[in-house]
This record gives structure tokens, sequence and C-alpha cells, in this order.
């Protein structure tokens, strides 16, 4: 790898977390650390959530072109397209 090429920031996520099948699941805050690339969206970071760090994350999302709304969910607060939210903002 060149020296020129910056490591990406390191992202921390903070994911409320439920099964509602088991009884004994309670909601509960997990927290994952995800290193950014350029142009990263939420809804990419939630992929390499799941497929490098935690294989039961489940997330809905249909067209990751910001039509259907299926991918919503509140980001730091608001109502937000996962889809369409850039990590860097």
């Amino acid at each position: 790898m060149s020296k020129d090429i910056k490591k990406g920031r390191e992202l921390t996520f903070s994911i409320l977390k439920y099964n509602p099948r088991d009884l004994d699941s309670k909601p509960a805050f997990v927290e994952y650390k995800v290193t950014e690339s350029p142009g990263m969206t939420l809804f990419i970071a939630l992929n390499i959530i799941r497929d490098t760090l935690d294989a039961d994350l489940s997330f809905d999302f249909v067209c990751r072109a910001g039509i259907c709304g299926s991918c919503g969910m509140v980001i730091n607060g608001k109502p937000l397209l996962a889809c369409r939210t850039l990590t860097a903002d």
C-alpha cells in the first residue's frame, strides 16, 4: 500500500439491537468500530458491520437509491435514509 493513501477515520456506531423472537432479549445498544472509506454511506457501513462483525445485525433496505424509504432510521437523532447518508456528514 502506498504511503500517500491515508487511513480513514475510525467510526463508532452505537446500534440499538433487539430480538423480538427471544423472550429473554432486551433492547440494548451495541457499539461497533469501522474504518471509514471515501464516499461511504451508512448503508455501506451497516453492511460492513453485518459482514465482518455481527452476522445477526438486520436492517431493511430495498432500492439503495433513496426512492423507497425502507432504509429510513434515526441517525444521530434525526430521521434519515441510510442509503443517502454519508458517514462524512
